[in-house]
């Protein structure tokens, strides 16, 4: 109730994130979802609705593992079985959200293959702080010492971790950077905890789903060099594009060049400080942003 209180008092746009009731209404009619009868309590309170999705909460798997050989759905696995089953959930009441004219919006540009009609609204990250990091631990503090790489899977089988690890303990063990494993510590891993890890690292490894989510955004504000694959969807970003095929090299590349980052942290305060995201929402449900 309390929470019904506020959104009806001082609120004007309700989104719903990945299709998940807020109000948890258990008596849906007719065996509808009951996602529908919150924007139905939604409509009665005068309040406009929108709807997010993430990534795993609507993408295409089969669709993806068909565009890419190094897809991590490729491999059949319980963990996938569950996300299928929860994306083709949502999947099924997309034509109700059209129906109802409900604005689509998805916070990573490669989603808009799976939902060319959505809009993007970009992630937004606590910009100040991870900038703050660029300036009190510069990239490079010692050429002369080995390359530090960070690699934080939030979860191993989706973040390509198989391929990704066996490159940099091979390159570890080669001497030329130096890498601490957080895959066994990832779940338990805080946020807060997030600047300081990539404080002590001059390249960020991420993943090969193609998505470029908050943590590469993260490390591109604080100034660091940053590997993941960049499909062509997303467009020009400072990110360096790898494949399983071309990681290694690429690695190999900048622990001997330490090329500078350039444009990262003008890429992520543009983008992904907050105001695009209000300039999104504005141009949608038609507010002053």
């Amino acid at each position: 109730q309390k929470l019904v209180d506020v959104v009806a008092t001082s609120k004007e746009i309700v989104l719903f994130e990945s299709l998940r009731p807020i109000f948890r209404l258990l008596n849906a009619k007719d065996g509808r979802n009951p996602i529908l009868e919150d924007f139905e309590l939604m409509k009665l309170m005068g309040k406009r609705v929108g709807v997010v999705f993430h990534g795993s909460d609507i993408r295409n798997t089969v669709e993806h593992a068909a565009r890419n050989f190094f897809s991590p759905f490729h491999q059949e696995s319980l963990e996938l079985e569950k996300m299928r089953a929860r994306t083709e959930e949502n999947v099924a009441l997309l034509p109700e959200l059209r129906k109802l004219k409900i604005p689509i919006f998805v916070t990573t540009k490669d989603l808009l293959v799976d939902l060319p009609d959505a809009h993007w609204l970009p992630v937004t990250i606590n910009f100040d702080r991870f900038h703050q990091v660029a300036k009190d631990s510069p990239i490079f503090p010692d050429p002369q010492k080995q390359l530090r790489v960070l690699f934080v899977p939030s979860r191993s089988w989706l973040k390509s971790a198989d391929v990704i690890e066996p490159i940099l303990i091979k390159l570890r063990d080669e001497g030329i950077i130096s890498y601490h494993s957080y895959i066994a510590s990832r779940e338990t891993m805080k946020h807060s905890e997030i600047p300081d890890a990539i404080a002590a690292s001059d390249l960020v490894i991420d993943q090969f789903l193609g998505v470029i989510g908050v943590f590469p955004i993260e490390a591109l504000a604080a100034g660091r060099l940053v590997m993941s694959y960049v499909p062509p969807e997303v467009g020009e970003i400072p990110i360096i594009s790898v494949t399983p095929n071309t990681l290694e090299a690429e690695i190999r590349r900048v622990a001997l060049d330490r090329p500078l980052p350039i444009g990262g942290i003008e890429y992520a305060q543009r983008w992904h400080n907050g105001n695009e995201s209000v300039r999104a929402l504005a141009k949608v449900f038609h507010f002053k942003a």
